[in-house]
This record gives structure tokens, C-alpha cells and sequence, in this order.
């Protein structure tokens, strides 16, 4: 059971690191030093991924019912 949680925080900084590195290279290359939308789309589900293995839930609750 441990190797399979070391395997999913494995996959997810990885995950997070591929967006970063889209997103910088989005930058370097264009010549507006614009992020694109389809790399942000790419990027935003890429960090969705990171952060449903990792646990985090989206949805928000109110504390008191």
C-alpha cells in the first residue's frame, strides 16, 4: 500500500510540473509573451489531476450544514 501512495505522489508532482513547464514555454515562445488557450486549458487539467490524487476536493461546503 505505501508504493502505491509513493506511485501517486510521484505522478502528481509530475503532473504539476508538466503544467508549469507548458506554461512557461507558452511564454518563451510567443511573441507577445501570451499564454495560449489551449495551453491553459492543458495546463488547468493537468493541475485537476495533481490535485485529485493528491485529495482535494473542489466543491465547496459551508462549515455549518
Amino acid at each position: 500500500m505505501q508504493t502505491r501512495r509513493i506511485i501517486e505522489k510521484a505522478i502528481a508532482i509530475a503532473s504539476f510540473m508538466t503544467a508549469v513547464a507548458l506554461a512557461f514555454t507558452s511564454l518563451l515562445i510567443s511573441p507577445d509573451y501570451d499564454i495560449a488557450a489551449n495551453v491553459m486549458f492543458t495546463c488547468a487539467q493537468f493541475l485537476t489531476l495533481c490535485a485529485t490524487i493528491l485529495g482535494i476536493d473542489y466543491k465547496f461546503a459551508s462549515p455549518y450544514g
